[in-house]
């Protein structure tokens, strides 16, 4: 009987004890801890994903994970979804959680879910995420959990550090900015932007072994950059009177020279809303598009039009104007090249007369709306950099900042 008893209280004090390894955050489920969970612990913060942090399936899959706060001060985290593959179209997936108030319902894709959720010390917030499908589609990828360091040394956090920050521009929208006229704050789909305008010197980024200039940072803290130059493959934008970006031939071009170029790179590389505007308007028999930009002169940031989910895409007008550009001559803008001898496509939709006619930027960086979508001409590739990541330099062309491709914020 004794021996019994005492063989009882060692399995009670080695419970009590593995308990106390295993964290909080476990504590709040009923479920046994599966042979696949990730635990990360990264300061003050334990991330514990039960079932891993990687799905791939062909039916419908849960998985639950919990961030806990261990410290007593604040903090903050981002929840994202990474390396999405498969044929989505037909998948679903919603993340909710009653502790942080998250709910969101979205087709699967590579995205942000929640950017910077606060949590504080001492507390522990539960998530569950449901994928559902219709068909017996494959599909898989990650879910990342990142925390806010208090350095702010990601790439967004040195710009704004390195910049004043303006409310206004020095020139009117719709005329040649010529002058440097720094980082201007507007709104974007995602919440407040920052974009380069005029003849700026401090915005070149060095990554995957090529140079870009820094268009703006997005509402999510991820970077566009445009590349400072065009591949060396010309391109149409369409044929066979499809204008859509997403199965165009310009796409496909953009697409091999992603695949030969930053592939290898890809972690680094945010899965990004690209807007392509097809609203067309039968009065003017122009896209909307043309009378926001051309006609009113007030481009924006936030898509009217039709967006797809892609890591690499091109400028649009509206971005392009904001930057520096008018329907006239402008050789003063950081858009201007002077090693650029074609004109390139935009991803925004002009006019259409027996043929498809996109904005484009011409070779004295004027925007045109002239260039017929059949002929071929230059490929300049946009992506957007993931928030997290870390860099050297001032972004000077002398001393351009240097994406630091084996560290990430966090990490």
């Amino acid at each position: 009987m004794r021996l019994r008893f005492k063989m009882m209280l060692t399995i009670i004090f080695i419970l009590i004890l593995g308990c106390s390894f295993i964290g909080v955050g476990y504590l709040f489920y009923t479920k046994v801890i599966h042979d696949d969970t990730i635990v990360i612990a990264d300061g003050n913060i334990t991330i514990n994903f039960l079932n891993g942090n990687e799905f791939s399936a062909t039916e419908d899959k849960t998985l639950q994970f919990s961030v806990t706060n261990n410290g007593r001060d604040q903090a903050s985290y981002y929840i994202q979804i990474s390396d999405v593959k498969g044929n989505t179209d037909t998948i679903t997936y919603e993340i909710i959680s009653t502790d942080s108030n998250v709910e969101v319902s979205s087709n699967l894709k590579s995205e942000i879910v929640s950017n910077y959720i606060t949590i504080d010390g001492n507390k522990t917030d539960n998530y569950t995420v449901a994928f559902k499908t219709d068909g017996n589609e494959a599909y898989s990828g990650k879910i990342i959990v990142g925390v806010k360091q208090e350095e702010n040394t990601t790439l967004a956090d040195i710009i704004l550090k390195n910049n004043e920050v303006k409310k206004e521009t020095l020139s009117k929208i719709g005329e040649s900015a010529t002058n440097d006229e720094g980082l201007i704050e507007s709104k974007g789909d995602l919440g407040t932007a920052y974009y380069f305008r005029g003849n700026v010197s401090n915005n070149y980024v060095t990554f995957a072994g090529h140079n870009w200039r820094i268009v703006k940072i997005n509402g999510d803290g991820s970077i566009k950059l445009v590349l400072d130059g065009i591949t060396d493959v010309l391109s149409k934008y369409y044929e066979d009177n499809n204008y859509s970006f997403a199965e165009s031939k310009i796409y496909e071009s953009l697409e091999n020279w992603y695949n030969i170029n930053l592939a290898n790179y890809s972690d680094y590389i945010a899965s990004y809303k690209f807007c392509n505007d097809l609203l067309y308007d039968n009065d003017s028999n122009t896209y909307q598009a043309y009378n926001r930009i051309i006609t009113d002169n007030i481009p924006i940031f936030m898509c009217i039009g039709d967006t797809g989910v892609s890591k690499i895409g091109l400028l649009t007008a509206d971005e392009v104007m904001l930057a520096g550009a008018s329907i006239n001559e402008n050789k003063d803008y950081y858009l201007y090249n002077s090693s650029i001898e074609t004109d390139y496509f935009t991803m925004t939709s002009a006019k259409s007369d027996n043929s498809y006619y996109p904005f484009a930027v011409g070779i004295n960086g004027a925007l045109k709306t002239d260039t017929s979508g059949t002929v071929f001409r230059g490929v300049r590739p946009v992506i957007n950099i993931i928030h997290n990541i870390n860099v050297t330099g001032d972004g000077t062309k002398e001393n351009p900042y240097v994406i630091d491709i084996d560290k990430k914020e966090g990490e």
